[in-house]
């Protein structure tokens, strides 16, 4: 039987500010422009299992000012991660232990390179630009007997807050695992396709011929992203709080202000939210606007 446990989880999209300013960066006039989902999140109802995903931004389309897609291909593999990565989780949760998010990953990361497969992407199609991979940042937690499994890819974290919502853990930024340096880049780097296409060939995923990482990961399908998969296993106590999320919630997460709400857990938490980051978005919307994913679950 499982304990029960207080959860919350949102996503919220971007907000108007920011749409705006890829609309114009686009060309595009219309002032109901929508950007399509790319975050998501999924939460078991059988087992203390929590994923999020964030499709990583299409930047090519609004750099080259073509039609952003609807819906948007780095949406549907962030969803495709959550929903494979939460079955798995959920079938290996009896027995779970620290190996088996090297696997859930995995099975997540294989996923999305079937659809990336599906759609005529793979390494020897792709020129990093017009046909690139489909790609996502993810996170994950599970808990179960007083203990905390966790596994973060890129700038999806997963934190432990204690009983007053003081951050005693977060998972690592997007660079931790970094070994070695790339290749040097050749060319100008003030052409923003030139030096998108670099990082996306190089860096992404990217290997020396050593086996040492030389940049970031994220879930494309590639073998080498699961090389960039932070993980590991931590106690936790009652009244201590795990929250999963995405890169649009980083910068909430470092005001004391928004964490001490998960350790107060009002009733009306959800509305507490939403007027800290409507108050946020007001004054700084490039850091409080971004679409964002967030699980909390209260031991």
């Amino acid at each position: 039987m499982l304990c029960m446990m207080k959860q919350f989880n949102i996503t919220e999209g971007m907000s108007p500010q920011i749409v705006n300013l890829i609309a114009r960066r686009m060309g595009i006039e219309d002032h109901n422009h929508v950007h399509p989902r790319e975050d998501f999140h999924a939460v078991s109802d059988t087992c203390h299992i929590y994923v999020v995903a964030d499709g990583v931004t299409l930047i090519q389309y609004i750099l080259d000012r073509k039609p952003y897609p609807h819906p948007s291909p780095a949406g549907d593999v962030a969803r495709i991660f959550c929903e494979m990565a939460l079955a798995a989780a959920e079938e290996r949760y009896a027995s779970f232990e620290p190996n088996d998010i090297n696997e859930v990953f995995r099975i997540g990361n294989d996923a999305v390179g079937a659809y990336n497969t599906a759609h005529g992407r793979t390494k020897t199609t792709v020129d990093y630009w017009d046909m690139d991979l489909y790609a996502a940042t993810a996170a994950l937690a599970v808990i179960k007997d007083g203990m905390l499994y966790w596994g973060s890819i890129c700038d999806s974290y997963v934190a432990q807050l204690d009983n007053a919502g003081s951050i005693q853990f977060q998972s690592p930024a997007c660079s931790a695992l970094k070994q070695a340096g790339a290749p040097a880049f050749v060319g100008d780097r003030k052409n923003d396709k030139e030096w998108k296409r670099y990082g996306w060939r190089t860096k992404r995923n990217g290997l020396n011929e050593k086996g040492e990482r030389v940049g970031y990961g994220v879930i494309t399908g590639e073998p080498e992203a699961l090389q960039y998969l932070c993980s590991g296993e931590r106690p936790i106590a009652t009244d201590d709080t795990v929250i999963v999320f995405t890169d649009g919630f980083e910068h909430y997460m470092q005001s004391a202000e928004f964490t001490s709400l998960f350790g107060a857990w009002p009733d009306d938490l959800e509305n507490q939210v939403k007027l800290f980051s409507a108050n946020r978005v007001d004054a700084e919307p490039e850091k409080f606007g971004l679409e964002r994913s967030l699980i909390a679950a209260r031991v």
